[in-house]
């Protein structure tokens, strides 16, 4: 439009220089040149527009491409910042694994030596085991040995017993006749004190000296 504006003018200027004819002329030239320029500056403007439009349509993608983009930027920013605390968290986590596998594999050391410890303790236990069956073994063959010696010392004891009691009832029986015998003895005694005091006092009777009875108590 500000080119159109400027022809026109100069198109007058040139008028008034002219004069009427000249001017006429230069009229119909300009007018012709002008309806020319008029289409072609139709046709830019146009095209002018068709490419504003084009060019709006773009910037209208462009802007919502960007606006998408800075969606996806800042989703992508915390996805990010997710990232990156999700990773110090993991390396977090991964150093207390380690931690923990080291702590683990020490304790696995440990363990392995327990159980090397513990296997040979088990091994002293089974010889000790072993040993103490055998042991075991030779205490009931005693045993077996010591209940039939005294089952046969029960039957010793038993006839013992027997043999006592029968012992005490001849004792007893001995010890009746003894102290029958004695009675006997103290009464035989005592009759042959009476015998001879009798003797005795017969014999020293003058009629009887001279008996052979009474030699001696003369």
């Amino acid at each position: 439009m500000r080119s159109q504006v400027n022809v026109s003018l100069v198109i007058v200027i040139i008028l008034s220089l002219l004069g009427v004819a000249g001017t006429t002329v230069l009229y119909q030239n300009s007018a012709s040149e002008l309806r020319e320029e008029n289409e072609n500056l139709r046709q830019q403007n146009a095209e002018l527009r068709q490419e504003l439009q084009s060019s709006e349509e773009t910037l209208e993608s462009a802007q919502a491409r960007t606006d998408e983009l800075e969606q996806r930027l800042e989703a992508r920013s915390q996805d990010v910042d997710q990232t990156a605390a999700n990773l110090n968290q993991t390396e977090a986590q991964l150093n207390s694994t380690e931690t923990q596998l080291a702590e683990t594999r020490q304790e696995l050391r440990d363990n392995r030596n327990r159980i090397s410890t513990l296997e040979r303790q088990a091994t002293e236990l089974r010889n000790e085991r072993s040993e103490l069956r055998t042991d075991i073994e030779q205490l009931n063959a005693t045993v077996d040995d010591l209940e039939a010696e005294n089952e046969e010392l029960k039957a010793q004891r038993d006839e013992v017993r027997q043999q006592v009691s029968e012992l005490q009832r001849n004792v007893d029986n001995l010890k009746d006749q003894i102290d029958r015998l004695e009675n006997n003895i103290d009464m035989l005694e005592s009759r042959n004190q009476e015998l001879a005091d009798e003797l005795e006092r017969l014999c020293s009777q003058p009629s009887n000296q001279d008996r052979p009875a009474c030699r001696g108590y003369n």
